[in-house]
């Protein structure tokens, strides 16, 4: 805020300098004035559009910095921060309108050439298309989205040598090389040279860079070439690898598949070219955290294909901390027939919870579980009641999916029997707790979570220390930066009468993780009883500072009137 505060007042600052400085009230030095007023309001435009990308206020940004352009249009740099606002603003018009008036000055500027020609591939326009991608041009990322779009323009046309040609030499690295492999492949095999079209997936798949995407497209391609055993073997393989899918595309792929038919629907070239773009996105750009151009990528995938319910939930994903009203859109206009309307409804879901509208949350998560009934459904429904620390809710929930899984799927997915553990905890049956905490240390002996929360527990109950210590330690040199973790090493100490040693642990543990209250809590026990009283204090009222829960705060007020052994006990 205080930096925030800074660059706004430096704004205001050094606007009110140049405007002052434009004042004059001699008439022979009215064209200066003028010149000097120009000139700083095209600085203001630009200082301001700089603040609002700073604080990623995408609309305000796109204002002031197609402002700052229309005062000076000879800056190309200006021209270019100036349409990468107006995309990022979602204002399709507006961006298309500028693209335009910057190449009536810059006629070879690749940002504006790219988005003329996606609008023009997006409407069939294909000679037009063409005309504005085919530029060779140094600017890299802009290059590949324009070969992208236009090799899929060639393939409209009947040119499917010329559009692989151009796939076949996508430049930017081993990425854009897989990716470029899988769409000449789906190019090939739309025109029916399957075994061409087999030799590019195989070169993708070995790259070791090939996903979802790929293995989707292959199922499709291959089947819808006749070939349908072959590609429900491929796509088997590869949900086996990936643990399986309950939900979504590849398990509307695998169902038609195992009907004995081809995967459903054709994609044209623009539904093509618009699934690049998203992959390009995710799979390159936010991985390397370059968002600016993943938005570009993803918003251009979207105005050639507005359908694109991937590039949807994508975009939503990639702006919900800052545009959550754009988000919120994106995600509700993903419909109840798609394939991503379940990862739509949790993700919906997600922005309430972080708006604090957890009742609003629920009531979507709940929906979600009685529209599309699943493992994926019931876990995030009993998750965000545990979150939440409503267990005697969330318990029947666990306990109703961990019986409805078989072994080989808890063995597969051992996080639903693991929360169930956590809520048996949470609800003092003991137990229950420490039998499903132990099955799931005997199907991941090295699951550090079930070590610790265990050995943990053990500690605090004082049962077991001997083995909740080692089983703590084990958990320590699996995960050595978890401020939980090394707190429970610490209390382990703590409780053992290890004064010394915890307060090194739990000094760490602070370290690690500053804003636990009760790792703090535990910190301010051991100085209490090192004998450094009025630090104990100190941690015991930050502790208050971090959101205890209800039993701790009662505990720490108490610490805070009559010392330690006025808290819990311990």
């Amino acid at each position: 805020m205080f930096k925030r505060f800074l660059l706004v007042a430096s704004a205001a600052a050094t606007i009110a300098i140049l405007n002052s400085c434009a004042s004059t009230t001699s008439d022979t030095l009215k064209t200066t004035e003028m010149s000097a007023g120009e000139d700083a309001k095209l600085f203001a435009d630009y200082l301001i559009g700089s603040y609002t990308n700073y604080i990623d206020d995408a609309e305000n940004r796109a204002a002031f910095y197609s402002s700052a352009f229309d005062a000076d249009e000879n800056d190309v740099n200006l021209a270019r921060r100036a349409i990468t606002s107006t995309i990022s603003a979602g204002d399709v018009d507006e961006t298309r309108k500028l693209a335009a008036d910057v190449l009536s000055y810059h006629p070879e500027e690749p940002m504006s050439r790219a988005i003329l020609g996606s609008a023009a591939f997006a409407r069939g326009d294909y000679s037009e298309a063409d005309e504005y991608l085919s530029l060779e041009t140094n600017d890299r990322t802009v290059k590949i989205m324009m070969d992208m779009i236009l090799a899929w323009s060639k393939s409209a046309q009947g040119d499917t040598e010329k559009g692989s040609e151009i796939l076949a030499s996508l430049g930017g690295g081993a990425y854009f090389q897989v990716l470029g492999r899988v769409m000449q492949a789906n190019m090939l095999g739309a025109e029916g040279d399957l075994e061409k079209a087999k030799e590019s997936y195989d070169l993708a798949e070995a790259s070791g860079v090939a996903d979802t995407s790929t293995a989707l497209s292959r199922a499709r391609i291959v089947s819808r070439s006749g070939d349908i055993s072959g590609a429900l073997e491929k796509l088997e393989e590869f949900a086996s690898q990936a643990g399986g899918f309950e939900l979504g595309p590849v398990k509307s792929y695998l169902d038609d598949l195992q009907g004995g038919q081809p995967v459903s629907g054709d994609l044209t070239p623009q539904q093509e070219a618009s699934w690049a773009l998203t992959d390009a996105a995710y799979g390159f750009f936010v991985r390397n955290r370059a968002f600016d151009f993943a938005e570009v990528y993803i918003r251009t995938a979207l105005d050639i294909d507005p359908t694109n319910d991937r590039a949807k939930i994508w975009l939503a994903a990639l702006i919900e901390d800052s545009r959550q009203d754009e988000a919120l859109s994106l995600f509700r206009s993903v419909g109840p027939d798609s394939d991503y309307a379940v990862s739509a409804r949790l993700s919906e879901a997600n922005v309430f919870f972080d708006r604090d509208e957890d009742e609003t949350a629920l009531k979507i998560l709940e929906a979600a579980n009685r529209d599309y009934p699943s493992l994926t459904t019931r876990e995030a429904l009993g998750r965000a009641r545990l979150i939440r620390e409503n267990y005697e809710d969330a318990l029947p929930i666990y306990d109703a999916l961990v019986k409805s899984m078989t072994v080989e799927e808890i063995e597969n997915d051992i996080q639903p029997l693991y929360f169930r553990a956590v809520c048996y905890e949470r609800v003092k049956e003991w137990d229950k707790s420490v039998a499903d905490f132990k099955r799931v240390l005997e199907i991941d002996p090295e699951n550090a979570d079930a070590l610790n929360y265990l050995g943990y527990t053990w500690v605090d109950r004082n049962e077991n220390l001997n083995e909740a210590f080692d089983m703590i330690e084990k958990a320590v040199e699996l995960e050595p930066q978890s401020g939980a973790i090394v707190d429970s090493l610490g209390w382990a100490h703590y409780k053992l009468g290890q004064y010394s040693e915890a307060r090194k642990n739990l000094e760490k543990a602070v370290e690690l993780t500053p804003n636990s209250a009760t790792i703090i809590d535990h910190l301010g026990d051991v100085y209490w009883r090192l004998g450094r009283y009025r630090e104990a204090g100190f941690q015991w009222e930050r502790a208050l500072e971090f959101d205890p829960t209800d039993e701790e705060r009662i505990s720490i007020n108490a610490k805070l009137k009559g010392g330690l052994s006025a808290g819990t006990s311990k």
